[in-house]
């Protein structure tokens, strides 16, 4: 079963982040490479530089920074190829992540595939796509997997689309925080809105402009929101 690791930081600790804590997510990170459950990941640029990109009555609407608003913030992700969720909960709370924020583990629905990523394309940026729920919107207008079947075909015919799945509900959504080094695992996501993640999507472009064109497309642009942040590092850093 795949899992999505959803990294989140308390801008309140960040400065814990040092010496200790760095070797620790060297080591996680190839422990979990080690084992073969880690499929691929990244660390993303800070909420500043996130688009949030939604489409009302043919318009389509771009705003700066992430479509959630809450203290904790998405600051990177892995996806895990793990036997149980108990698995999957347990390298979570081994990540140093969970020591100074949270990290949400969802699964990703049957068939998304356990694949790598392929190696970056040189000039390119790739960005994480977040696909948010919009309150009160009916998510039967939506029409899932069928409606975005065309544009995952188109996308990834383009070699935009890297990777991506649906996630399960939120409510099957846990939690994992490490305090005075013990684990706490709370249901449902790390946080509490009326707006959640519903799913994700790696992309590769050009640049901004076109994250956003390929955003625009979605069905979901329509009835929800989607945001596109660059990984960490991209050109110019």
């Amino acid at each position: 079963m795949r899992y999505l690791l959803i990294h989140t930081d308390d801008p309140d600790r960040s400065s814990e982040w040092d010496d200790e804590s760095r070797a620790a997510f060297t080591s996680w990170l190839e422990d979990t490479v080690r084992a073969g459950v880690n499929l691929h990941g990244s660390r993303l640029r800070p909420p500043s530089d996130a688009t949030t990109i939604r489409s009302r009555h043919d318009e389509l609407l771009i705003t700066d920074g992430p479509f959630v608003e809450t203290k904790e913030h998405v600051a990177g992700y892995d996806v895990l190829e793990c036997a149980s969720l108990d698995e999957a909960v347990e390298w979570a709370g081994r990540h140093p992540s969970s020591w100074f924020g949270a990290i949400e583990v969802r699964a990703l629905r049957p068939g998304a595939q356990a694949v790598p990523l392929p190696d970056q394309v040189e000039g390119k940026i790739r960005y994480l796509m977040l696909l948010g729920s919009e309150p009160g919107a009916d998510p039967g207008e939506f029409g899932g997997t069928e409606a975005v079947a065309p544009w995952v075909a188109e996308m990834d015919g383009r070699g935009i689309r890297l990777y991506g799945s649906e996630l399960e509900p939120p409510d099957s959504a846990h939690t994992v925080r490490v305090r005075e080094k013990r684990t706490i695992v709370t249901d449902g996501p790390f946080a509490e809105t009326k707006e959640q993640i519903g799913g994700f999507d790696v992309l590769e472009c050009a640049d901004l402009d076109e994250a956003i064109e390929v955003a625009g497309r979605h069905p979901l642009a329509h009835f929800g929101m989607l945001e596109v942040r660059p990984f960490w590092p991209f050109e110019g850093d």
